[in-house]
């Protein structure tokens, strides 16, 4: 199927797969503007520099064309590998149209540096070639032993006279001869993180650019590069409606078709927790909460909230109402705050500051309160453990009896759901994750918000929010 193409310079969606999209740093893309610039791309096995380079001679400027030397690999090969380099149009033409493959799995050293210069020649480059892929140079280097650094260094003047654009893609580990002669450096790695594999790029040179951030999560799923920008906070305020999804085996919706297909729902009769560390910023966490509570409310069941810290509690409920109705919010949505219950109007209803033992008790009356104004059967808790810890820092053992029966009181009941997000160093953590049924765990690696499943175990994801709807979440998977 030909993607669907979002006109946006450096990006392509596919309508298949929206997390699949065709994109590198803009630093990169910036330095290879330049005519005559060398780059070095080096990495592992399968780290996906071959996948990287051919996206490369896909972005030439218009009206470029490139050549691909492959001493590893048929040009039929890479076809049922990369199956898209015959399907993308616009901002780029078919990657095979603008391409000359060349083989040389047979040819020597020395054929191959005739070959490239055929390739610059004056005839040539009338013909709009301006960019030349080796894959892989160091199997054909190390043919060369002492004459290796003399080719090099003739490559690199090539490149500078005739300002075409030579790409190399290497495997070899360390330094090389190449490393100091070429105009960029980037290297394709690996790195492990608690008991994940993740794959980083990182920019080691670029002369003559701006390097704004040295490395950047990517992922290669779908047979594409992609690279991942650090987080940006979503406008949660500029949220909309969406169709909300049904409750299925016996379990409330996130809201959002990637969560529900990644963890399964929110299970009746369970507690999830969502474990977070210092650096991730709230907005993160309220694509979790804000999706979920409003698909409940849609639905027509009712909703408790235990907000999280760093957005008031007025914030909140303007955007779950820009989501859904007014009766849906004044009839089956609470909001608790530690101000005086007297002063307030729903949704917000005060639970008291002081006694954790009273305000569990009111937590209880509330929930059943919205129960009963409830047009579905079940209740979706949602809590902030860093917000009760902060308001009952002194009483800590009390608080963990409310919500240990509180816990066990969804447990028995098994039609409402509860939903924890914690601070990894929240002083309840432990206990806390040995009574949850589902345990997830967000961080911060190269700026982008990670997340994954502990109890049960997933994959690693990248985390954003979607383009489309600012109080959706997106999820990629790191492959």
């Amino acid at each position: 199927m030909t993607p669907n193409l979002i006109e946006k310079p450096g990006v392509v969606s596919t309508s298949d797969n929206p997390a699949i999209m065709i994109e590198i740093p803009g630093s990169v893309s910036r330095f290879l503007a330049t005519e005559g610039a060398t780059l070095l791309i080096k990495g592992y096995a399968g780290s996906g520099k071959t996948t990287l380079a051919l996206q490369l001679l896909s972005q030439l400027p218009k009206g470029g064309k490139g050549a691909y030397i492959s001493s590893r690999v048929s040009e039929s090969k890479l076809l049922q590998q990369f199956p898209w380099m015959e399907g993308i149009s616009w901002p780029w033409t078919k990657t095979l149209e603008k391409t000359e493959f060349i083989d040389i799995r047979l040819g020597t050293a020395e054929s191959v540096l005739k070959e490239m210069l055929e390739i610059v020649s004056s005839k040539r480059r009338d013909m709009g070639m301006n960019t030349i892929v080796l894959d892989t140079w160091d199997g054909l280097a190390k043919e060369m032993a002492e004459e290796r650094l003399k080719a090099e260094k003739t490559l690199i003047a090539l490149a500078d006279s005739t300002k075409t654009r030579m790409i190399f893609v290497s495997e070899e580990p360390g330094r090389t001869t190449m490393d100091y002669l070429v105009d960029g450096i980037i290297e394709l790695v690996r790195a492990e993180e608690h008991n994940r594999v993740f794959r980083e790029i990182e920019i080691q040179k670029l002369r003559g650019t701006l390097i704004s951030q040295h490395k950047y999560l990517y992922t290669l799923l779908g047979g594409m590069f992609r690279h991942f920008e650090p987080y940006s906070p979503p406008a949660h305020a500029e949220g909309k409606w969406f169709k909300p999804t049904e409750d299925h085996d016996g379990a409330f919706s996130f809201g959002s078709p990637a969560m529900d297909q990644e963890f399964g729902g929110l299970g009746r009769g369970n507690t999830s927790v969502f474990e977070y560390v210092e650096n991730v910023p709230y907005s993160a966490l309220r694509l979790i909460e804000l999706p979920a509570i409003v698909n409940a409310l849609n639905l027509g069941h009712g909703v408790v909230c235990v907000p999280l810290p760093g957005s008031g509690i007025e914030n909140l409920a303007a955007v779950i109402r820009s989501a859904t109705s007014e009766d849906e919010v004044r009839e089956r949505l609470v909001i608790t705050t530690q101000g005086d219950p007297i002063a307030l109007k729903p949704p917000f209803y005060g639970i008291g500051s002081m006694d954790p033992v009273k305000s569990g008790q009111r937590l209880i009356e509330l929930i059943e309160g919205v129960r009963r104004r409830s047009k579905r059967e079940g209740v979706l808790v949602v809590g902030s453990v860093g917000q009760l810890e902060g308001a009952y820092a002194s009483n800590l053992n009390p608080l963990l009896e409310q919500i240990s029966h509180l816990i066990s009181d969804i447990q028995v009941r098994s039609i409402d759901t509860l939903v924890l997000f914690m601070p990894d160093d929240a002083q309840l953590r432990a206990k806390l994750i040995a009574m949850s049924r589902e345990h997830a765990r967000f961080f911060v690696k190269d700026g982008s918000v990670v997340l994954m499943g502990e109890k049960p175990s997933t994959g690693a994801m990248v985390f954003e929010h979607s383009p489309e709807n600012p109080i959706l979440p997106k999820l990629t998977k790191i492959v």
